[in-house]
Order: structure tokens, then C-alpha cells, then sequence
């Protein structure tokens, strides 16, 4: 992981974003949010992880959205634009397949976030905000984003120790050590779960009146950065929820796309999506200007 400057803001600041970002995403089908979405999570991710983690990111996602753009007009007739029909004279609209799109679209940006939240909103953090209001889900919560890349590489490590071990000749093999190996991972997890829950129980977490020592600190910059994302996320949802941004798929294409309020709102969701990467561009310059000097 690249050095992010936005993951060493306060734990609330990165919270705010990220359900701002996933909660506009998820529940805003305006096509031009989405693909505003969609590009600003790549980009992000990209720096995060890397054009090989973003590659492998496309490699996975690519193949599901794709699916879900083309199943929804085969199954999906409404609309009035009917473009051609089927063998069996079911109609293919342009409607349905909009919508095949924006939903494509709406999954995998959210996914990206995901993958970013993931990345940045480490188990540390749920715990600091979450863990005296309510501690168990706190530690659920951060034990399953901590346990999903453990799982992985233990998955992997039985993989390759059984390889070592005999190299598989056929499928038939092939299969049966795959199912070992899982059927192997899960059982440590299993094991792994109960030993945390012990060892959080004997530290005593979640008692009435403990403390607990923490490194976040809210700054000046923290509540900057808050108000900014405050105003922009106000900027975007205020158009969409007044109606100004209405946009419908069926039965006919419709909505406002470009206007006066239309490019602002766009250009305050942009900024907003925007935020964390225009910040560690900003400290990635500061830093090479340091540099420089020296």
C-alpha cells in the first residue's frame, strides 16, 4: 500500500467520507453520479493499491458487471424504445439496457469503495469510535474486515504446503486438495475466532468503566477537512433531494442531465469523491518540494 496521507486523519473524518462516497453511490441512480463515482473510486484505488492491485481489482469485477449489464434487458422488457426482439419475440429495449448499465455501474463502484474503505478504515478505527458505544459489534466488525485477508493467505499457504507435499497429476486431484484446503482453512478459523473472543474476554474488553489507550487526536486539519466535506456532500445532495436531479429509467429515458444547478451539483460530488485523493496529491507534492531543497 502506497503512503496515504487521508488514512492519518481522525478516524470520524474517514467515516464521514466513506458514508457520504458508498451512501450517494448506492442510493443516487443519476448516470452522471455514477460514472462520477465509478472513475473518482478507481482513481483512488489506483493510488491506494497500485496499478497491480487495481488491475487485479478490474479482473474480477469486470466479468460480473458485464454479466449484470447484459442479463437485465434479456429479462428486463419495459420501456417503450424497443430496439429488436428476441426468437421469441421478447422485445430488448434501450431503457433496459440503461438500466443493465447504471446498475453495473452502481455494484462496481461500490465495490471499489469497499475495497478503499477496507484499505483505509483499519480495525484500529472501528474500535476507537465504536468500541465504547457498542463493543461487541466493534469487534465483530473489525475481527471479519482483519479476518477476510487472513483467511486468503492461510487458504494459500495450505495450497502450497499440499503442493509441496504431492503434486497434483489431474482435476480429480486438483479438486480434492482444494476442498482439503478449505475444508482445513475453515476449521482454523473456526479455532481462530474462539481464541480472540477468549483473549478480548480476559482482557476485559467491553467492561463498564475500562479505558483504552488511543493515538487519534482531532486536529485543525481534521475539522477543515470535515467542513469541507460537509459543504461539498450538501452541495450534491440537496439538488437530488429537491428534484432538480430526478432522473427515471422507465418507462422512457428522462431527467434533467445538463443546467446551471445540474454542473454544480456534479462539480461538488466530484470534489467530494475527489477529497482523499486531492489531499494525498497535495501532501505527495509538499513532500517531493521537501526533498528538493534538501
Amino acid at each position: 500500500m502506497k503512503n496515504d496521507a487521508f488514512s492519518g486523519y481522525h478516524p470520524a473524518v474517514n467515516l464521514a467520507f466513506f458514508a457520504a462516497a458508498l451512501g450517494m453511490t448506492m442510493f443516487i441512480q443519476q448516470p452522471v453520479y455514477l460514472l462520477i463515482s465509478m472513475f473518482s473510486g478507481g482513481a483512488y484505488l489506483l493510488y491506494l493499491q497500485g496499478r497491480r492491485g487495481m488491475l487485479r481489482q478490474v479482473g474480477y469485477l469486470l466479468p460480473i458487471l458485464v454479466m449484470m449489464a447484459v442479463m437485465n434487458p434479456l429479462f428486463n422488457h419495459e420501456g417503450v424504445t424497443v430496439l429488436w426482439y428476441l426468437p421469441n419475440d421478447n422485445p430488448i429495449t434501450l431503457e433496459a439496457i440503461c438500466f443493465g448499465l447504471a446498475s453495473a455501474v452502481m455494484m462496481g463502484a461500490s465495490i471499489i469503495w469497499f475495497n478503499c474503505c477496507n484499505t483505509v478504515f483499519t480495525s484500529d478505527k472501528i474500535i476507537y469510535l465504536f468500541g465504547r458505544l457498542v463493543p461487541a459489534m466493534s469487534l465483530l466488525i473489525s475481527m471479519t474486515l482483519r479476518f477476510v485477508p487472513r483467511f486468503k493467505n492461510f487458504l494459500q499457504s495450505v495450497l502450497r504446503t499440499q503442493q509441496a507435499m504431492h503434486k497434483p497429476e489431474n482435476t480429480k486431484e486438483k479438486l480434492q486438495q482444494a476442498l482439503a484446503a478449505f475444508s482445513a482453512t475453515v476449521s482454523w478459523a473456526m479455532e481462530q475466532s474462539i481464541v480472540s473472543a477468549d483473549s478480548m474476554k480476559s482482557r476485559g474488553y467491553g467492561v463498564q468503566g475500562r479505558t483504552a489507550f488511543s493515538i487519534y487526536l482531532f486536529e485543525k486539519r481534521d475539522g477543515i477537512t470535515l467542513a469541507v466535506l460537509a459543504l461539498l456532500s450538501a452541495g450534491a445532495a440537496v439538488p437530488h433531494l429537491s428534484g432538480l436531479m430526478g432522473w427515471t429509467y422507465y418507462p422512457s429515458l428522462s431527467g434533467a442531465i445538463f443546467g446551471p444547478v445540474q454542473i454544480t451539483a456534479y462539480l461538488c460530488y466530484g470534489g467530494m469523491c475527489l477529497l482523499p485523493l486531492i489531499i494525498d496529491l497535495m501532501e505527495d507534492h509538499k513532500w517531493n518540494s521537501l526533498r528538493s531543497k534538501i
